[in-house]
Parts: structure tokens; C-alpha cells; sequence
């Protein structure tokens, strides 16, 4: 995430300036608000999987992106999920995605004997970005509350969003899909998020 040599920082410089004049224009235009959507802003699963940490280096990639976009955001959402849920989703992701499949005992370990979860995520972002507000809202409520969570992010009210019918980025496994955790290493999770959850919604510099 830093320039390698000189080649790279003039490609970056270039990038940064190419992102500046795209904004410019919107601005012109009159837009005042740019939302920018993309999980892989605090990282991607395989690199979880590949260093054996939850989303490793956080502050260190938002940092990059901030010195990539002319400014720095207002507010900062972020969508979290249930440990078991989500590693057990992106492991299946990746032969799915034609990547290879991650060591699965390795995979089991390494969320079972690191607490490292979504509250030292949320530390770096505002770490990253101070004056910003942190928005979190947990996955398991898109279905019932999407509408709700998307207005809130965008400061909209709930009746000016038309959700999508049907299923989204959504396609049929073609792979076979292993067991990763014990119904007993899912409820050990399961309790390590509510703990989190608990941690993160009572600091109060959290919105919900």
C-alpha cells in the first residue's frame, strides 16, 4: 500500500489527481453528497485467511485510501456479521470465486485463538478519521430493517428508498461445502460477538 519504487508513486500521483478531477466535476454538477460503497476498503477474507488475522492492518489501508480521495468523509459506515457466519461464508467464497481453498484447520484456529474482532475495527476507522461519525449496523437485520439502515447511512428517510426484490449478487453454489466450525465452536462465536456487540454499543461513539 506503498509506492515500491518511482514508477509506482508517479502511478499514484496520477490516480490521486485522475480521482480529484472526477469530484471536481460532480461538484460542478451540484452533487454535494458521494457515497462510497466497497467492502474491501478494511480488507478482503482471503487476506484474512492468508495472514491468520481478522482484517489485519485496518488504519493502515484506510490511510491509503484517504490520501487517495480529495477529502475525508463525513461519516463512515460499516456492516458487521457473526464471526462463524462470516468465515464460514467467505471460506465456501473462495473456491466459488476460482481461488484455492484455505487450510481449514488453519481457518479454525486462527478465529478461535484470536479475540481480534470488529471493535478493533471500528477503533481504526475512527482512528483513521477522527471528526468522522461511525455508523454500525449488524447484517442479521438487513432483511427486516434494510430499508431503515440504508436512510440512516445516507440521511434519507426510510419511505425515500426503493429496496430490491429478489435475491442480490447472489448465485448457486457449484462447490461442495465443508462443515468449518463444531455447532459448539459456533456458540462459543456467537457469544464472543454478542460481547462485542455489547462492548461497542455501550461506548456511545457508535450510531446504531
Amino acid at each position: 500500500m506503498e509506492p515500491i519504487d518511482k514508477t509506482a508513486a508517479i502511478g499514484l500521483d496520477q490516480l490521486a489527481s485522475l480521482i480529484a478531477r472526477d469530484v471536481a466535476k460532480e461538484r460542478d454538477r451540484g452533487i454535494h453528497t458521494l457515497i462510497l460503497s466497497e467492502e474491501n476498503f478494511i480488507g478482503g477474507m482471503r487476506n484474512n485467511f492468508q495472514t491468520g488475522v481478522f482484517y489485519p492492518d485496518v488504519a493502515h489501508r484506510l490511510a491509503s485510501f484517504d490520501r487517495l480521495v480529495p477529502m475525508s468523509p463525513l461519516r463512515v459506515a460499516l456492516g458487521v456479521r457473526e464471526y462463524g457466519a462470516v468465515w464460514t461464508s467467505a471460506y465456501h467464497y473462495q473456491p466459488q470465486s476460482g481461488r484455492d481453498v484455505p487450510d481449514l484447520a488453519r481457518a479454525r484456529a486462527t478465529l478461535m485463538d484470536h479475540k481480534r474482532g470488529w471493535p478493533e475495527v471500528a477503533n481504526a476507522a475512527r482512528k483513521v478519521w477522527p471528526d468522522a461519525d461511525v455508523m454500525m449496523w449488524q447484517q442479521e437485520h438487513l432483511v427486516s430493517s434494510g430499508a431503515q439502515i440504508c436512510a440512516q447511512i445516507m440521511g434519507l428517510r426510510a419511505d425515500q428508498i426503493v429496496m430490491p426484490e429478489g435475491k442480490v449478487n447472489a448465485r448457486k453454489l457449484t462447490t461442495t461445502r465443508p462443515t468449518v466450525f463444531s455447532s459448539e465452536e459456533r456458540k462459543h462465536l456467537s457469544h464472543r460477538y454478542n460481547r462485542h456487540l455489547r462492548r461497542m454499543q455501550s461506548a456511545g461513539n457508535i450510531l446504531w
